[in-house]
């Protein structure tokens, strides 16, 4: 099998992997919010875009001219989707223009464009030798304007995060901060195409377009599972903080046993049943920024004398008395029925841990089992 052959079988399967994506999704939410639409329609486009290459280098095409020739620019669309579905995810729609209409009117233009020049070469007025040159100059044209679209979601990301504080609270973005990086690359070998297609005797279109195929194929199903993943996430910690850190059910005293022994100090016996009262009354275990140094600011106590403390009387030290409250609170929220629609990976977060593994790993030591398997005999 060539590398050809290899390209033609990573561009079918990765067409059906997004159709099979979009089917997934939408069957997933019983709301589809706006997030989710451009989400698909980014998976979509790619998608479609991957097939109508295979067609085309397969020559599984109509065999008149004009229907040979005339290929639907899909790849204008993929970022401006991506844009528009972090406007949505970030809840400022109000504040920033998505770019629809114009990335319609491009569209619109290109397909204008390259009618008219099949028309004028299939009746003769131009030559055929124009049509590669043309391509060429088109792809310009979108990579150009997928630049403009990428440089405001780089902005977006890195320079106001401001507009967006309340999702802040929920999504540190790293995973969109990570996808604009390797965007860089893909532009980079977008780039070096298109120089090739116009400037190169002998590397033109499609092997030009090879690398960059690949590349971006697997770069934008990445961000499609991952961005769809984290919506979902967010959703979720949005209705689960309001349970957890409400005055509703769920908010109740946790007990910790408080080691009282006859050659231990009774005052600072006493000194850190108050602390463990104020930290799961106030909920500060939950904060995933919670430290030894900052819990010792917050109770007015040094921090050696606080380890002393907790690893005296809870029976373990800072890390494992902090986590072991987290496990118990996900635990109430594992059994409970209610939310037994919410995701794992939300309720660990929510429950102060700061990564899905970071939360099986404690989850395992607190309480003996996975979260799946501890929701599947309890909840």
């Amino acid at each position: 099998m060539n590398l050809t052959a290899i390209l033609y079988f990573l561009l079918v399967a990765g067409a059906i992997q997004g159709f099979i994506f979009n089917i997934a999704t939408f069957l997933a939410r019983k709301k589809i919010e706006k997030p989710v639409v451009f989400l698909n329609l980014l998976v979509l486009f790619l998608s479609l875009n991957n097939l109508q290459s295979w067609l085309i280098e397969k020559g599984f095409v109509f065999d008149f001219f004009f229907a040979k020739h005339f290929v639907f620019p899909w790849y204008v669309l993929i970022l401006p989707m991506f844009y528009a579905f972090l406007i949505y995810y970030l809840g400022i729609e109000k504040k920033r223009v998505p770019f629809l209409r114009l990335t319609i009117a491009v569209v619109i233009a290109e397909l204008i464009a390259r009618a008219v020049v099949l028309i004028l070469i299939d009746k003769g007025t131009l030559d055929i030798g124009v049509l590669p040159m043309y391509n060429a100059l088109e792809d310009a044209v979108t990579l150009l304007y997928s630049i403009f679209i990428f440089y405001k979601a780089i902005q977006l990301i890195f320079r106001y995060p401001e507009l967006y504080p309340d999702i802040l609270a929920y999504d540190d973005l790293k995973w969109i901060k990570r996808f604009i990086k390797w965007g860089g690359v893909i532009f980079v070998l977008w780039g070096i195409a298109v120089l090739l297609n116009i400037f190169s005797d002998t590397i033109k279109a499609p092997r030009s377009y090879y690398p960059l195929r690949i590349a971006s194929s697997v770069l934008i199903y990445w961000i499609g599972y991952q961005a769809f993943f984290r919506y979902v996430v967010l959703k979720d910690r949005i209705v689960l903080r309001n349970e957890i850190r409400g005055n509703g059910p769920l908010k109740e005293l946790q007990t910790v046993t408080v080691k009282k022994e006859s050659n231990k100090n009774e005052k600072h016996q006493e000194e850190f049943g108050e602390i463990h009262q104020n930290i799961v009354a106030q909920q500060i275990f939950l904060d995933p920024q919670l430290s030894l140094e900052k819990l010792s600011e917050e109770v007015q106590l040094s921090t050696g004398k606080l380890s002393m403390l907790v690893n005296q009387y809870s029976g373990t030290n800072f890390s494992d008395y902090i986590n072991s409250l987290r496990i118990e609170e996900a635990k109430k929220l594992l059994q409970n029925p209610e939310f037994k629609a919410y995701t794992i990976a939300s309720i660990g977060l929510e429950c102060g841990f700061n990564s899905k593994s970071t939360f099986y790993a404690a989850f395992k030591k607190f309480a003996g089992s996975t979260p799946t398997a501890y929701r599947k005999l309890h909840g």
